[in-house]
């Protein structure tokens, strides 16, 4: 699971303590541009050049997320439908060995689900990784004696094509699931929004007019774009979840 200061502190906190940087840093601006003698001054070619830049990123990192965001959602969708047409595989076997594979599948289905319902606690994601890996051992030993024997050749051929793919959805997801967006670019769109709303509040106090409305407004708004390109980043907590998706793996229970 990954780990930094970035990714373990909660969104909530990391938004608010950046509003709260950003009005500050205006306030700031403020003041030092208020000292300058040349009223007539124009930096609106900078700022615009600044702000555009700032946008450019908060594009580019939403954009960034997003995907990651949406290919989590089609590798949960993957996987589910992989298990199940390992499931439906053991159906070629006699009813002795189907019953069999059908308990080592509600074993692994029940490790899968609890690996998504862990969210933060790191204790049980590895409890859970660990019990998948048991009974994905138990079915491919199962899958690959059988196939030995002649009487099972056949049934083992569409068997183990099946469990392949399922075992290599599970570590797919598994690795999306640690692939966020870098801390770096995040720590840059921290800088950058800070820095963009120094010189909004340094243009502010060379032409002495300073909007409360429309500088809180700004410093509002960035923090919430933030605040979502964070949450979509984050598939074990927060508002937009990829654990919506988890109910396909509760329907293949219905299978078994």
């Amino acid at each position: 699971m990954k780990h930094s200061m970035l990714y373990d502190l909660d969104a909530h906190y990391l938004i608010l303590i950046l509003f709260v940087l950003m009005i500050i840093t205006v306030y700031t601006g403020y003041k030092f541009g208020s000292k300058h003698v040349n009223v007539k001054s124009d930096h609106s070619m900078l700022l615009s050049s600044l702000l555009a830049l700032l946008g450019l990123l908060l594009a580019f990192t939403f954009g960034m997320a997003g995907s990651r965001y949406d290919e989590r959602r089609a590798f949960m969708t993957n996987e589910s439908n992989c298990i199940g047409t390992a499931i439906l595989r053991a159906d070629v076997y006699p009813d002795s060995i189907h019953t069999l594979f059908k308990k080592d599948f509600a074993k692994y289905l029940n490790a899968r689900i609890s690996y998504f319902e862990a969210g933060r606690d790191e204790a049980k994601t590895l409890t859970a990784m660990k019990e998948a890996a048991e009974s994905s051992n138990s079915l491919w030993k199962r899958a690959s004696n059988l196939s030995l024997s002649k009487e099972y050749y056949l049934s083992s051929m569409l068997m183990i094509p099946a469990l392949n793919e399922m075992f290599d959805s599970a570590s797919t997801i598994n690795e999306s699931f640690n692939a966020t967006v870098p801390d770096s670019i995040v720590s840059l769109l921290f800088i950058f929004s800070i820095v963009s709303a120094f010189f909004i509040g340094y243009n502010c106090g060379v032409k002495k007019i300073f909007d409360k409305l429309l500088v809180i407004g700004f410093c509002l708004l960035t923090c919430v774009v933030i605040y979502i390109i964070i949450d979509l980043d984050r598939p074990r907590r927060g508002i937009i979840s990829s654990g919506t998706q988890i109910h396909l793996f509760r329907e293949l229970k219905e299978m078994l």
